[in-house]
């Protein structure tokens, strides 16, 4: 029998008026229906339960706003840029932890509180539309007016709550929702991880190159203390039928001593050192040239150099540029064999001061140098450097023991073959041009991860260096990798480089010869061999280093070796020697520099913070599956149902008092659930047939028998 629509403004008739109409005419009384008025969203829930739903949602969207902006801030970090202030203080205060605790027992609470008021709803949900058995009808009853957790409606029916399909499946998956809800900190917290981020900037004092003397240390014979990281802007390799060209690479160098300093760098702008280390090899023109190979252990070519005859997009004054002599000390094989030994030779060739060629677009302007050109100003020509390298053991080794006039031969890229005085090819030679002066700069840096300074181990079975990281680091490729990829910072563009302005007593600063003389003054032959004049400075890069006395120490070895063999390139393979011994000269410096300048500086940090999405989205899911389904059975609630009131403690309990609970609630004051069943079988009730809240005769609102049971 139906609830009628509201006509009036009373809750309830009294039941002393309907008795005393039931005894004057019983056919009338069972016509006359209690008139309920309609009552709104507060009435039905009550007040407890209106502010669970409006206030607990606001609440609970409180701590998901601020951990979704703590998980996306966390994401900025990690990813190289700044995050807000607010994030960085929770981190620095070690309140990340504590914020996910204090923000998943808000959530949970409000979770378990509309979780419950839920349970109260489905209750109500049931007695009004499927009905339930007479034998749970107290525990749906009581359920309205207690709100208790999901799971109750299975544990207190035996895992029969005779429920709908739908809701039956809406009730299971807030069960499975509660229960999850409770390992939310647990979840949230299976992003977490240590990540770096970036603290905001700060003024630092760095030391400037400022008067330095030649740094004449043997660079060559000593392997470098590190992989130190710097910042670096680069143009892409380009060949052409003779040449090779690494491109503009313009580096500058961390003015720190400390590693972990340089690692965490992640940005910089102030007066650093800046290098451009463009390399470019050419096949050069070689004349006169004689082998003086008498000694075994001090090879010598000599001869004439040129670039003329030759078109180099990228050389100045090259076609003018007269010969100029040269000798340099070359390795000598051991063994008779014809495949490479990894055996070669660098040689300082313009040493003289008739040398005019210059590499394009120098980043320190040459200038005219009266009185002592070779100390004072900035040079006026590149610096080129000879590659020599053998490729013929067995050639050389027919060489060995006697003077020979050797010629070249032809060029094969940007080698010019030479040979070993029978017409038999043994060497090839390679110009290399730089430009070694450098310049201190204001310049901006930046990285987005922590730097890389790889370390260089020990292969004992190939009985080398393993260099593949730090050539990985230096771009020692025809294609370069990303910066990032290669630990590196990024240096800004050269529109945006400044002159760093010098104090009135800094005379030399910033002089260019300070790493062009400290790579020449340390080349061992310039060092071992100053009574010979003749010979220039140079330095073998032989595997075979013990047998000489001017070798580079193994590690420059393979460096240089290496990189040949991977990209067959003399201008990567010297560029990557070339940085790594200025870089040794200038740490060694640095040390000794006592003037400063400010300068601004961000460096990285390392703290458990979110580093993935995963589990917060795992989170979210449960907090949006519980709105769903909360949202659906309070729709469901307010339209299906009229005689259930959430909370109302009395309601409750007349409710499950009907002529057909009497008998029961008579006998059952002494009885478990399962004595009254038992004495309802004897009885001949049926307490398993589905009851519905609906009115009785007497115009109560109770569980009693459907209509077409009845």
């Amino acid at each position: 029998m139906p609830f009628h629509e509201p006509d009036d403004t009373r809750d309830y008739v009294p039941l002393v008026v309907l008795n005393t109409n039931a005894e004057e005419n019983n056919d009338e009384v069972q016509n006359v229906q209690p008139k309920y008025t309609q009552r709104s969203l507060l009435k039905r829930v009550g007040i407890t339960g209106f502010l669970t739903i409006f206030l607990g949602s606001a609440v609970l969207l409180l701590p998901i706003v601020l951990l979704a902006l703590f998980w996306r801030e966390s994401m900025i970090a990690i990813a190289g840029d700044k995050p807000e202030t607010y994030w960085i203080r929770i981190v620095n205060a070690s309140w990340t932890t504590r914020l996910v605790t204090v923000c998943t027992t808000a959530i949970r609470t409000v979770v378990a509180l509309q979780a419950g008021l839920a349970t109260a709803m489905v209750a109500g949900i049931a007695m009004e539309t499927t009905g339930i058995p007479l034998l749970q009808g107290p525990i749906y009853s009581i359920i309205r007016a207690v709100k208790v957790a999901p799971s109750s409606l299975l544990m207190a029916t035996d895992f029969r709550p005779h429920l709908s399909f739908f809701i039956g499946a809406l009730v299971t998956i807030e069960i499975l929702v509660t229960t999850s809800s409770q390992f939310l900190s647990t979840i949230f917290l299976s992003d977490f991880a240590d990540g770096s981020f970036t603290l905001p900037n700060n003024s630092t004092n760095i030391s400037i190159l400022a008067n330095p003397s030649t740094a004449t240390t043997g660079w060559w014979t000593m392997p470098p203390a590190a992989s130190w990281t710097f910042a670096e802007l680069s143009d892409s390799f380009t060949e052409g039928p003779d040449y090779h060209d690494t491109g503009h690479t313009y580096r500058a160098f961390l003015p720190f001593e400390n590693e972990a300093q340089r690692i965490k760098l992640r940005s910089l702008r102030g007066p650093v050192p800046v290098m451009d280390h463009r390399v470019v090899c050419a096949s050069p023109a070689l004349t006169n040239m004689t082998l003086d190979a008498s000694d075994q252990g001090k090879v010598r070519l000599s001869g004439q150099i040129a670039m003329k005859n030759k078109t180099y997009p990228m050389l100045l004054n090259a076609e003018s540029q007269p010969y100029i002599n040269f000798t340099c000390q070359l390795p000598a094989p051991l063994y008779r064999a014809n495949n490479m030994l990894a055996e070669s030779s660098i040689c300082f060739a313009n040493s003289g001061s008739d040398w005019v060629v210059l590499l394009e677009d120098p980043l320190v302007p040459p200038t005219a140098n009266e009185g002592s050109p070779s100390l004072v100003g900035y040079p006026e020509a590149s610096t080129m450097f000879m590659v020599l390298d053998m490729v013929s053991a067995e050639a050389m080794l027919d060489a060995v023991g006697a003077e020979h006039a050797v010629q070249m031969t032809r060029t094969n890229g940007p080698w010019s073959m030479v040979t070993n005085g029978s017409d038999v090819e043994a060497l090839r030679i390679s110009a290399c041009v730089t430009n070694l002066g450098a310049e201190t700069l204001t310049v901006g840096m930046n990285s987005s991860a922590d730097n890389l300074e790889p370390s260089m181990s020990w292969d004992i079975h190939g009985w080398k260096y393993l260099t593949e990281s730090s050539r990985r680091q230096l771009g020692a490729s025809r294609t370069r990798e990303s910066l990032k990829s290669r630990g590196v910072l990024a240096l800004e563009p050269k529109s945006q480089w400044q002159n760093f302005q010098r104090e009135t007593d800094m005379s030399g600063y910033g002089t260019p010869w300070f790493f062009s003389l400290s790579l020449i003054y340390s080349m061992p032959t310039a060092i071992y061999l100053t009574t010979n004049t003749t010979l220039n400075p140079g330095v073998i890069l032989s595997g075979n280093a013990n047998a000489y006395s001017v070798a580079a120490h193994l590690t420059h070895v393979d460096m240089f070796q290496d990189t040949l063999n991977a990209t067959s390139s003399p201008a990567l393979a010297l560029q990557v020697l070339l940085t790594r011994v200025c870089q040794m000269a200038y740490y060694e410096q640095l040390v000794k520099m006592g003037t400063k300048a400010a300068a601004s500086t961000a460096f990285s940090v390392v703290s458990s913070i979110p580093v993935q999405w995963t589990g917060f989205i795992i989170g979210m899911a449960l907090i949006a599956t519980h709105f769903v389904v909360v949202g659906i059975v309070a729709v469901h609630f307010l339209s299906s149902t009229a005689g259930s009131v959430i909370g109302s403690y009395w309601q409750a309990v007349s409710q499950v008092v009907s002529k057909e609970s009497l008998p029961i609630l008579e006998q059952a004051d002494r009885m478990s659930d399962a004595e009254v069943e038992s004495w309802a079988q004897h009885q001949s009730l049926d307490l398993k047939s589905r009851r519905k809240l609906q009115y009785q005769d007497d115009g109560r609102v109770a569980v009693g028998t459907t209509e077409d049971e009845g």
